[in-house]
């Protein structure tokens, strides 16, 4: 008589920390659990214990999110995350269960509460009615998340754990983030550890190990491997695997995963100084003289009872495995990000006015790239294709306290109670990052003049204060990273700026010429031609 092995069983558990704010929202605007307040936007927490998580779906639908931008293959995305029924095929399980993720804040902090900011990219300042508040969990904060893939037959469990450690990869960095505003440089993390162990359910020993311990206990078990477990998930299977016999399917693993990424990505690479050039036509590095910014904060601490408005401050991871963290003043996220938006739509609008380009098409083909509340014909709002990685860490520089006034324009006195203390960011830099999702070389043509406005005459501004001075960033460096096929090509586009017979000035002008026609309406169409889909380490 045949008999059918109960396959094998994987029990993974990883600890992600998140490297900026993040906002998990909620299913329902106000949790059972939580009080009525002034809060607009809540986290989703569990409703018996109120403790904020990461929902098994939104966690799945993560995985599975990170793994169909990998592989671009849907019939392999079902493999290991189910399929529904379709064209008379019959519906697939998922292979991959997921549980729940509760958040563990830093020790001395909790949930913050924030107030979120719509900003108008050709005013710079907030759009009347778009605020509101909002509750997140701040930078430092770990999820331990427990993950159980069953694999059927010993022919499937290269392949399943193949998707598995790709579907990791794809958490983080330029890839996918957990909650919303990720565009604005919400929902960074990084995983630091991953734990892995192989059970063969057809084993009296193993069946027991898993079936014969109750949740809690499965969990702690998992939490505790983690302790000394590797930073990359296809190192804690390879080990496992390894310790079963199994060193070729660890070697086919690994091989899989070490594939090169094809998909076409670009990253905006920049070194912005809260200070403004001297000479703006001079070489770098050149002269810079430091300048005040202030993006509006309620200030905290000692500080509270001192000024009416602070520069804003978050907090910042120092070691992700310890999930130690400090705080320190950052550029703001939609301030940032609307600065880079703004001066872009200047840069296409000046040169469709002077080349005689088409309003509505251009407009059109700027929103695909940069997002669009206002769509032109599809029904809902698109997103962004160029997007921050994360906010901004200010380094260097001191905060210094001013006094403003109100003056009265026809006697030119100061107007009495409009008397104000701030305490301001002076000098300092930031590292920032954009990413591009699948670039043409007009858009890298129109990063290139984001950065020739920065790097020499910043007529933009970031934060309030504009009109006294205050909120000029400078681009002291800029590279443009472009990954594809190939090894990644790097092009410095402060270099290009000054040395016009360089190759990184060649690179530019190619991206240029291909981004005139748009502006100057020489072509029927404005949209993107889709790029073929390239499948990436495809397992």
């Amino acid at each position: 008589m045949n008999t059918v092995r109960p396959g094998v069983l994987w029990e993974v558990a990883g600890r992600w920390c998140l490297l900026s704010d993040t906002h998990i929202g909620a299913a329902q605007a106000v949790p059972r659990h939580a009080a009525q307040s002034d809060v607009d936007l809540h986290l989703d927490r569990d409703p018996r214990t109120g403790a904020p998580r990461l929902r098994a779906t939104t966690l799945a639908g993560l995985l599975r999110h990170a793994l169909a931008g990998r592989v671009a293959d849907p019939g392999r995305v079902g493999e290991l995350f189910g399929a529904a029924e379709e064209d008379g095929a019959a519906p697939r399980a998922s292979a991959l269960e997921v549980d729940d993720a509760f958040a563990r804040l830093p020790e001395g902090t909790g949930v913050a509460v924030r107030t979120g900011t719509r900003v108008d990219p050709a005013a710079g300042t907030v759009r009347p009615g778009l605020l509101w508040q909002w509750e997140v969990l701040p930078a430092g904060t770990v999820f331990v998340v427990h993950l159980r893939l069953r694999v059927p037959a010993p022919a499937d469990e290269a392949r399943l754990l193949t998707l598995l450690a790709l579907a990791a990869e794809g958490i983080g960095g330029a890839g996918v983030r957990p909650g919303g505003r990720t565009g604005r440089g919400h929902g960074a993390v990084r995983a630091t550890h991953w734990a892995a162990r192989r059970l063969d359910l057809g084993d009296e020993h193993d069946w027991f190990a898993h079936h014969g311990v109750s949740w809690r206990e499965r969990w702690r078990a998992g939490e505790d491997a983690l302790a000394d477990a590797p930073a990359d998930l296809p190192d804690a299977l390879g080990r496992e695997l390894r310790a079963a016999g199994r060193t070729g399917t660890a070697a086919h693993v690994a091989a899989r995963v070490a594939a090169p990424d094809r998909r076409r990505r670009a990253e905006l690479r920049l070194s912005l100084a809260v200070a403004e050039r001297e000479d703006p036509l001079a070489p770098p590095p050149g002269t810079l003289r430091p300048g005040l910014l202030s993006v509006g904060d309620i200030p905290a601490g000692d500080r509270l009872g001192e000024v009416d408005r602070a520069h804003r401050e978050r907090p910042v991871v120092e070691d992700p495995d310890k999930g130690e963290v400090h705080i320190a003043p950052v550029l703001g996220d939609t301030a940032l990000f609307a600065l880079v938006k703004r001066i872009a739509a200047r840069s296409v609008r000046d040169a469709a006015q002077a080349l005689g380009g088409s309003g509505p098409r251009l407009r059109d083909w700027f929103g695909h790239w940069w997002g669009a509340d206002t769509p032109v014909r599809d029904a809902a709002p698109r997103p962004s294709r160029v997007r921050l990685r994360e906010v901004p860490v200010i380094t260097g520089g001191a905060m210094v306290t001013a006094t403003r006034m109100t003056v009265d324009p026809l006697f030119g006195d100061s107007v009495d109670g409009r008397l104000f203390t701030d305490d301001l960011q002076c000098g300092g830099s930031a590292e920032a990052v954009f990413d591009i999702e699948d670039p043409d070389d007009a858009i890298l043509g129109l990063c290139a003049l984001v950065v020739r406005d920065l790097a020499t005459v910043p007529f933009d501004t970031l934060g309030s204060g504009s009109g006294v001075g205050h909120g000029r960033v400078s681009a002291v460096r800029a590279e443009l990273v472009s990954h594809g096929e190939g090894p990644p090509e790097r092009v410095d586009l402060v270099a290009a700026l000054f040395d016009p017979d360089g190759p990184d000035a060649a690179a530019v002008r190619g991206w240029v010429a291909a981004l005139r026609p748009l502006v100057s309406g020489d072509t029927g169409s404005v949209e993107p031609e889709p790029e073929p889909r390239r499948e990436g380490g495809r397992p």
